[in-house]
């Protein structure tokens, strides 16, 4: 009985697997089918229809409220209009919404359900789709939804515009069919923005790697071959550093020199957004290369090593992880330095964006209350939202997490006599976790397998505690000194008078002298001063734009005199004492004995040959 029962078993089950799998693996044979066409583009929408295979009576369609990499729940379904359902066949479905978020379609008896509606594009970022009479930009979470039954099957994309509307633009792989686009899954169909435009598109290579930088909305203002020739030099300084390239096909740079600012990365592009003119200002190109460096870093640093809380994207609720200071932090410490590497920046300009940051940390109260690993958490309800009280209850994760990845530079660099950095740390994460998330503590233990335990006890209270990081330490490894108040300390050296004020931050989108953002334990939280105050005068002065740093001068640290304010269409008169001005800038500089080991350093921290000048 047990010899003849065997092989009856063996071939029973394999033949009950096949019949429960079949509807299955028949149905992932199938893609889900999207197509996009701009039939109201002067009204910036959008018409979506998709194609699902079905085996369920009950399908439930969700749209993302957030997309990866932007932090803030954005709500998308708000957007998604004259949502209808049929079958394949043309017959009316039953459509219910159930949530903001999720609709349910009877689909008893459907094999394919058929999905149409609009969606409007209210604003122009690089987390959100936008269309006008120009050109379209489609980011996957804000446009198409899904379901969770076929959220892992291949996804075709198919565009219908006009030749007038220009070109499609995209990462994504071409279809097998020769027609369209083919993404793996619901996943790389988001990681993949469209762009659709009349646009010039610069392609480079490097190593055999093809790049390609498009700029929308180039003008006379912006030099598109001399921009991509930097972004090359950025690309060959990255790959110089990671010394791996993880990218299967060609990157994306899909830059938008049409008015916003910053970017989103993905794993095989990117989408940035400068200004028509910031090419002509050589402070704001450097942001736009800092932009290009930081989001190029992320191909590495946050697509491909990733912390564990974001191994897999919940696109309907928030994904939280206090490791937000290495993700983006640490991207942020070596977006400037690669421009450096490459040549891009002088070592001057290096350490101006440098004292902008510590500048930036060291006048935000709110990194006396905020860890950095708890403004990570909060990202959801902070970072993406500001008040005009965040300045004191918060600090930025990038920012903070540049100054630590700085200071952490430092002390392995010191700590090793110059044999190990920050960037081996970087490479040995990499190498350990591009295709395993991380926990902070796998970041700990490279530390220490590199520089040792009192690496490890050097780092853990910048990220779990309040403490300042050691910014003049880490300087004077490098024979560099921070100072301070550059304009006080030559006020005094010329014994002119100090600059006054009462710790408020106007609002530079006014032309009145309009109060954004109040300083904690200043002497205007003291006297009452709010957010959206008018400072009309002080003392029996006019106060005006033209004349505050006369006025301000004028009066001095310590004094006593009043503020005349309106607000909410009253006028009040506080009493206060002016205490010295926030300064409005850092300088690094030379410390006494800077020499040629120090020069020695600096080169090895920014990749250039320095000079004794420097």
């Amino acid at each position: 009985m047990k010899i003849s029962q065997k092989p009856v078993r063996n071939r029973i089950i394999p033949v009950l697997l096949i019949a429960l799998w079949l509807p299955l693996s028949l149905l992932a044979a199938e893609p889900v089918r999207h197509t996009l066409s701009f039939p109201q583009s002067k009204q910036q929408t959008i018409l979506v229809r998709s194609e699902f295979p079905v085996s369920e009576a009950l399908t439930e369609l969700n749209m993302p409220n957030w997309t990866p990499g932007s932090y803030l729940m954005r709500g998308f379904a708000a957007n998604v209009e004259q949502l209808s359902a049929t079958s394949a066949d043309g017959k009316p479905l039953a459509v219910k919404k159930v949530s903001r978020d999720r609709w349910q379609v009877d689909t008893t008896d459907v094999s394919q359900l058929v999905v149409e509606y609009v969606v409007f594009t209210p604003e122009m970022n690089v987390n959100s789709s936008w269309v006008d009479s120009t050109f379209a930009l489609i980011n996957g979470a804000s446009a198409f939804l899904y379901t969770t039954a076929t959220r892992d099957f291949p996804q075709q994309l198919d565009i219908v515009a006009s030749p007038a509307r220009g070109q499609v633009f995209t990462a994504m792989p071409t279809s097998p069919a020769g027609t369209g686009y083919r993404a793996a899954s619901y996943d790389e169909l988001v990681d993949n923005p469209v762009v659709v435009a009349n646009a010039p598109a610069y392609r480079f290579s490097h190593k055999k790697q093809g790049y390609v930088l498009l700029n929308v909305g180039e003008n006379r203002f912006w030099d598109g071959q001399q921009a991509a020739d930097d972004v090359a030099k950025i690309v060959a300084e990255t790959q110089v550093f990671w010394r791996v390239n993880p990218l299967s096909r060609p990157f994306w740079f899909l830059n938008f020199a049409t008015g916003g600012r910053g970017g989103l990365e993905h794993d095989h592009s990117t989408v940035i957004m400068t200004g028509r003119r910031q090419m002509r200002d050589r402070e704001d190109y450097i942001k736009w290369l800092g932009v290009v460096a930081h989001e190029f870093f992320h191909v590495w640093n946050v697509r491909r090593m990733r912390p564990a809380e974001l191994a897999t994207y919940d696109y309907q609720h928030e994904q939280y992880t206090g490791q937000l200071w290495l993700a983006e932090g640490l991207t942020s410490y070596f977006d400037n330095l690669l421009l450096s590497r490459a040549g891009l920046i002088k070592p001057e300009e290096y350490m101006e964006l440098l004292a902008k940051d510590i500048h930036r940390f060291e006048t935000t109260p709110g990194r006396k209350l905020r860890p950095v690993t708890e403004a990570s958490i909060d990202a959801w309800i902070r970072h993406y939202k500001p008040n005009a009280n965040s300045i004191n209850t918060t600090i930025s994760y990038y920012n903070k997490g540049a100054l630590i990845g700085f200071v952490l530079d430092a002390y392995l660099r010191k700590e090793s006599k110059g044999r190990h950095k920050l960037d081996d740390v970087m490479r040995q994460m990499y190498k350990l976790y591009a295709n395993t998330p991380y926990t902070l503590d796998d970041f700990k233990n490279v530390v220490a397998d590199i520089s040792g335990p009192d690496a490890v006890q050097f780092l853990e209270p910048l990220l779990d505690t309040t403490v300042d990081p050691d910014i003049d330490a880490a300087l004077a490894w490098f024979g560099l000194e921070l100072a301070r108040d550059p304009e006080l300390a030559s006020a005094e050296e010329k014994d002119s008078p100090a600059i006054s004020g009462f710790g408020v931050i106007w609002d530079d989108t006014s032309e009145d002298l309009v109060v954004k953002s109040v300083l904690a334990g200043s002497s205007g939280a003291v006297a009452g001063v709010l957010p959206g105050d008018e400072v009309l005068a002080i003392g029996d002065e006019r106060l005006v734009a033209d004349n505050l740093l006369e006025l301000m001068t004028a009066y001095q640290p310590g004094q006593r005199t009043t503020l005349l304010v309106a607000r909410r269409g009253q006028v009040l008169t506080l009493k206060v004492r002016l205490e010295t001005a926030v300064p409005e800038r850092f300088d690094i500089v030379l410390q006494s004995g800077f020499g040629k080991r120090h020069i020695n350093r600096l080169q090895s921290l920014l990749g250039q040959k320095l000079q004794e000048k420097h």
